[in-house]
Formats: C-alpha cells, structure tokens, sequence
C-alpha cells in the first residue's frame, strides 16, 4: 500500500483518533522520518552495487535490514502502537549497525567512518530519546558508548595507524563519548521537561473537556427552561391576543348600531340641518371612540412602531370647531369655558393625518377640560412657525387654567399609566395612558409634544408639526357616489346579531343589492344547497354552532367532495367577504387562510361596504355574465 495515501491516511486517523494531540503528533513526524530512511537506505543500497565496495554482500545486508526494520516501524505506527514502533527502529538499526562495524573492521578510511558512526550515534540518540520508551532509550545510549569505545579502541590498536590518525582517533574517542553524554543528558531533561508538560496539557485538556460537558450539560439544562419560559410567554401572548379580540369584537359590536344607523341617517335628505349636525357629531364621536379603543387594545403594537399614520386632505378650521364640539358637552358641565384663536396666515387646508391630529387634540382638549375647576377657562390656539422643506410648521397650544403640576410630575407626565399621584386618579379618573399615546403620535407626525406648568396656576401643551398645504378643498364623493350607485349584487349575509342584520339590510338596499338573511353558518349551507346561488357573501366570524371560518371551510371542501351535486361545487368558488368587530391583524390573516377573499370591519361604513363589493363585481363582471336579480328572501330564526 502506497504509504501516505487516501487509505493509509483513514487508518492513521482511526488508530489515533482517541490518542492526546502529542502522541498523535509524535506518530505524524515519526512515519515522515522512516519515509526518509526508506529513501536514503534505498539509494545507499544503489551506491554499493554500482560502487562495489568492499563487503559489499554484507553492506547490502545490514542496509536491508535497516529497511525491514523501518517497515516494520511503519506497520506499528499503523496499527496505533507509536511507542513500540520507536522501539522496533531505534532497535533494530542501531545494535546491526554497530555489530557489523566492530565485527567486520576491514575499512580503507577509517576516520571517515569514525566520524559516520558518531553522525549516526548521535541522530539514532535523539531519535530514541523523542520516540523510544525510557527503557530503551537507556539501553540504546548503553549499546552507542559501548560501540563507541570499542571501536576507537580496536582502531588505535591497529600496528599501522598513522600518529595523526592516532591522534584523530584519541579526539573522537574523547571529545564524542563527552558529546554523547552531553547530548543524552540535554535530550533527557527535555523529554521529561515535554513530557511534564504534556501531561499538564493533558490534564488541563480533561480538564477543559470535563467543564465543557458540564456547560454543554448547563446549556442544555438552560435551554429546556428557555424553551419552557418561551412556550409559556407564546401561551400567554396567544391568551391576550384571543382577550383583545374577543374584547374588541364585544365592544365594537354596539358601536356598529351606533356608527352604521348614524351614517345611513346622515345619507338621508329630509332631516333638518341642526339635527344632522348633531348625527355627524355622534358619528364622528363614534369613529373617535372606536379607534381609541383599537389603540388602546393595539397599545403593545404602537410601541412596536407597527402604527401607521395615513395622509389626507382636510380642513385644518373643521377640524379645530369639530374637536371643540365634540367637547362641548363636557365644558358646559364642568361649566369651563373654551376659546379658540387661529392664526389669520393659516391656510384653509393641509395635507397630513387628520384623525391623529384631532385624537392628539381632543386628549389634550379634554384633559384640560377635566383638570380645570368650575368658572375656568382653556385656549386652543394655532398658528405658524418658519416655513421648512416647503411645508408650514403649524404650532398647536392648549393652556388651561387647571391645577398646574410641579416639575417632577412634568419629567414623567408622559410615561405610560402616569398622573400626578393616586388622589388625581380618584378625582379625575383616567388610566394615565392618554398623554403616553399622544406623545407617540406627535411625534410620528414629525413633532415633539411639551408642556409649561406651574402648580396651581395651569398648563400649557404645545407642540408643531409639518404640514403641506392643500389649495383645493378636500371632497367627500363617497357619499354621493354610494348614494347613486346601485350595484345589482345578490347578497348572502351571514349573521348572528339581530342588530347587525338590520343594519346591513338598510346598507344593501341604499347600494341596490337583494339579499337572503342567514343566522348562523349551519343555515347559510342550508341556503347554498337549496336555494338561488348569490354572486356574493358577506360572512360574520364571530357566530354561535357554525362560526364563519369553519362555515368558509366547509363550503370550499365542497369543491373536492364526491358527492357534492352541481349547485354545491358552484356554491364552493363563490367570493366570501369577512365581517368581523375583532380587527386584529392577526384576524385579517386567518380570514384569509381559512378562504375567505376580502376583510371589512365592523362597524361597517356604507362606503367601505361598496369598495369591497365593487371590487367584488369588477370581477365578476370580467369572469361571468350577470345573472338576473332574485326578491329578497329572510331566513332570520
């Protein structure tokens, strides 16, 4: 086998795969010194043949020899026995070497072989002292001085040696066992230095590899309870997302009555002028109340920064006067008068998201309102900073003359659940969460949020935000484009609250949609089976028996069902819009995994209500023919 190939290498690494980092490093550097000696008795063995030395048949010999004893190093190396291995050569060429020099002393230099005999001592000295095993080495230093004073001995009892040679002779004989003993003595001390230091290593290494698995053990030990803690805090986060949606779902479903019935009256044209102010105060209240509640119970998802302000045009007086009427109330009770000063520079219209900028107000508004005593006063004032990056910085106060606050409750007033002290929250009420949102949304909006107090004498909130100015006035199209559109769409609505149906028939005749009325998902299957096929269903989530995702689930199995007739495979592909009060994100997904097509929320706004089944008729406009328009059927239980 060639050595150091693919195959030696493999079993190298086998027999020395449990030994320490040192044994296998002696075992590399003796298998590379035997492969030199391979080389060197090989072409040794060629220079006797060509040269035709004299004893060439026992040169040849002891070179042989010293070859069988190297392969037979290699094999033990091989096998994993690198002690032993050091032994076998170290052995095996110096006690043959020696025996034929002082047994056959026919030399025509010999000087020259002194001086190569001491070479080959001194090399074969150190090798037995790196790879040999203490006993060996000792006798192998043994055999090299004894050969080494037999033969300066037996060449200086030669009758024709030449007194320089006899002086070279008593040199070597001297000065080299000197050098041998120098040499064995230094190597010794550095082989039980290595040797000291080895087995330190060692023990550091088992050391190191015993802390290792205690850590590795620790780790794992760590990881369990990590793993526990974080299927625990999973559990927990899905319990309060199942609590926010379940709340938020139970308090938008009133507020759907509330928001829906006011904008259906606000579409009608034979109501007085002051009583449709007043509607549009209660609806705007309304969608105020409603996305007060879905920040308050999205409040972990606006400190995540998965808010999103929206831009739009609106009318920067309107919205001024309407935030001070929705108030108006609560002034004229706690009998507080409120003033407003605009700016004359302040343009009519801007661009930017007005419902934030009325939330930040109408909180600021309204603290003010509640921390003020009877026969005080507060200001809303707006005006106009320096014009930056095209836009107007437009600078929002509001000062009342309350009960002020002292200058530690002014460092913390907008942390989360913070007001003065205790007493404030059972004079005033209030969860302290107010101010924490409205700085968060100033400064989304490019603002910082600021207040000026002294106790007892009032407070002043101000703060400026960049905002584009508009020069045509926002439009209101929706409501004459819902008025006039009459979209012809057979609608199946899924719903279990009384309330809501109703409303959703008001909203599908004001767009010209027939539509069959279903409590629950067990009757809406009962109507897919026997009765006309809709173009569309609007499908509440939240149901008793058969809620709207397993409903959705049933009818889109229909399509794969052997034994599902025509009408159901049909019914299967129609589209399913989801009606549902829980508007969480997370919500709008399983809608869509359980194979619904669109989401509207609740409390649906008519003109929400027609995006969604335009869209719905574009494409059924572009896929199927209309189809001719069925009465309306109730299937109300």
């Amino acid at each position: 086998m060639p050595l150091f190939s693919p195959r030696f290498l493999r079993k190298f690494d086998t027999a020395y795969r449990e030994h320490a980092y040192f044994a296998r490093l002696k075992a590399r550097l003796l298998t590379g010194f035997c492969m030199l000696l391979l080389v060197l008795f090989s072409l040794n063995i060629v220079k006797l043949w060509l040269v035709q030395s004299p004893s060439i048949h026992a040169r040849i010999g002891i070179n042989l020899i010293l070859l069988a004893a190297t392969t037979l190093c290699l094999h033990e190396i091989k096998r994993g026995r690198d002690r032993r291995a050091g032994n076998v050569l170290t052995l095996l060429t110096v006690v043959p070497v020696h025996a034929f020099v002082l047994v056959n002393p026919t030399f025509t230099d010999p000087v020259s072989v002194g001086m190569q005999l001491f070479a080959f001592d001194l090399g074969f000295l150190l090798v037995a002292m790196i790879f040999a095993s203490r006993g060996v080495t000792l006798g192998v230093f043994a055999i090299i001085m004894v050969g080494h004073v037999l033969f300066g001995r037996m060449m200086l009892q030669h009758p024709d040696l030449p007194a320089a040679v006899e002086a070279a002779f008593h040199t070597l004989l001297r000065d080299g066992a000197i050098t041998l003993g120098f040499v064995f003595a230094l190597g010794f001390t550095l082989s039980r230095l290595i040797s000291a230091s080895n087995q330190r290593s060692e023990e550091a290494l088992k050391k190191t590899s015993h802390l290792n698995e205690q850590l590795e053990r620790l780790v794992q030990e760590r990881t369990v309870d990590l793993e526990a803690a974080t299927a625990r805090a999973n559990d927990a986060s899905r319990a309060k997302s199942e609590f926010l949606a379940n709340m938020s779902h139970e308090i938008r479903t009133p507020l759907n009555g509330i928001i829906a019935s006011t904008d259906l009256l606000l579409r009608r044209d034979d109501i007085p002028a002051v009583a449709t102010e007043h509607m549009r105060i209660v609806a705007e209240s309304g969608e105020i109340l409603l996305k007060l509640i879905g920040d308050i119970l999205d409040f972990s998802k606006i400190e995540a920064g998965e808010l999103h302000l929206e831009e739009n045009a609106f009318a920067l007086h309107t919205l001024i006067r309407d935030a001070k009427a929705v108030l108006a109330a609560q002034a004229r009770e706690g009998k507080v008068e409120v003033e407003t000063t605009l700016a004359a520079d302040l343009a009519d219209y801007y661009q930017g998201d007005s419902y934030r900028l009325r939330q930040v107000l109408l909180n600021l508004l309204s603290n003010a309102i509640k921390f003020t005593p009877t026969g005080g006063h507060v200001t809303v004032g707006v005006g106009l900073e320096p014009v930056t990056d095209g836009a107007d910085r437009v600078c929002f106060r509001v000062t009342d003359s309350g009960i002020g606050m002292d200058a530690d409750t002014q460092r913390r007033i907008f942390q989360r659940f913070t007001q003065a002290d205790s007493s404030t929250t059972r004079r005033f009420g209030g969860t302290g969460l107010g101010l924490a949102i409205t700085a968060r949304l100033v400064e989304m909006m490019g603002g910082k949020l600021q207040v000026n107090s002294q106790l007892g004498e009032g407070s002043e909130f101000h703060f400026s935000l960049p905002l584009h100015v508009v020069k045509t006035a926002p439009t209101n199209s929706t409501t004459a484009r819902v008025r006039s559109a009459q979209l012809g769409l057979n609608v199946l609505v899924v719903e279990d609250n009384l309330v809501n149906r109703k409303i959703l028939s008001a909203q599908l005749k004001e767009l010209g949609c027939p539509h069959t009325l279903a409590v629950d998902g067990e009757a809406a299957l009962l109507v897919l089976k026997d009765e006309t096929l809709p173009d569309v269903i609007l499908m509440d989530c939240h149901m008793p028996r058969l809620d709207g995702w397993a409903t959705t689930e049933a009818l889109r199995m229909w399509a794969s069902d052997s034994r599902a007739t025509v009408r159901m495979k049909s019914a299967s592909a129609l589209p399913i819009i989801a009606l549902t009060a829980a508007a969480m994100p997370e919500e709008r997904q399983r809608c869509l995994d359980a194979g619904m097509d669109d989401f509207v929320p609740k409390p649906v706004k008519l003109n929400e209500l027609h995006v969604a089944l335009e869209r719905i008729q574009a494409r059924r406009q572009a896929e199927f023919p209309p189809r001719p328009v069925s009465p309306s059927v109730s299937l109300d239980a």
